[in-house]
């Protein structure tokens, strides 16, 4: 079986480089699943696939350029027009700030129901369906308010690991562990972050990650500078990977 993941959006928040928000969709025989869905991503969603086709979406934690994007992929999903419900995964609080969003950005369109279902599920450690895949939600240290977690994916007989934001810590073996690919920040080439990861760092790391590949993502300004020093392979905005 394949899986295909197409980078829809590899920067960070302030779209270092002109990449896009975090926005990752796998596609799969059993259908297609979106990990984050950050401010930027319907662009560059619509260019890839029928976002009709997008069964879910598995969100990483409540920071805007990884779940921003949310409301506009719902108020697009009205006129496409959406025949099935919407299924939304994340953070306790995911819902809340969905809903905070949506009433801020278009409160005039989201005060009358939309022709289809949104449905949340609070992603947890224990594996759980979300439309065509299982997905585990394991915390890791990122922003505390921002309900940080790494994903565990399963989906055509592959496990992706994806990191999210986060920065170094036993989660991030925990969270690779066994995976056919771990997609994992690196917003800095060597700078230190309290939140977030070097690419320096993962090499340190490699031997600690007990996975077949890893993918660097999320990349700032100084980590863009250094793409050919990263020293582990990097994604793309655009780029597709089959495993």
């Amino acid at each position: 079986m394949t899986v295909s993941l197409t980078f829809l959006g590899t920067g960070n928040a302030f779209a270092d480089g002109g990449r896009s928000h975090a926005c990752i969709l796998v596609s799969a025989p059993e259908g297609r699943i979106l990990l984050d869905c950050g401010g930027s991503a319907l662009p560059p969603l619509r260019r890839a696939c029928d976002p009709s086709d997008v069964d879910a979406v598995a969100i990483t934690h409540l920071h805007g350029d990884h779940f921003g994007g949310l409301p506009f992929l719902a108020m697009q999903q009205k006129y496409a027009p959406r025949g099935r419900p919407l299924l939304l995964g994340g953070p306790p609080s995911l819902e809340r700030l969905f809903m905070d969003a949506t009433r801020a950005l278009y409160s005039d369109f989201f005060d009358t129901p939309l022709p289809y279902d949104i449905r949340f599920t609070v992603l947890t450690s224990t594996p759980a369906r979300l439309g065509p895949a299982e997905v585990m939600a394991l915390p890791v240290e990122h922003v505390p308010a921002s309900e940080p977690h790494g994903l565990r994916v399963r989906i055509g007989g592959k496990l992706i690991a994806y990191s999210g934001d986060a920065r170094w810590s036993d989660a991030l073996p925990r969270l690779a562990d066994g995976a056919d690919l771990f997609i994992c920040e690196t917003t800095t080439y060597s700078i230190p972050d309290p939140v977030h990861l070097s690419a320096k760092e993962v090499v340190a790391h490699r031997s600690e990650l007990r996975c077949e590949r890893v993918i660097a993502t999320h990349l700032g300004r100084e980590s863009i500078e250094h793409l050919g020093d990263l020293g582990v392979e990097h994604a793309e905005d655009g780029m597709v990977v089959e495993l």
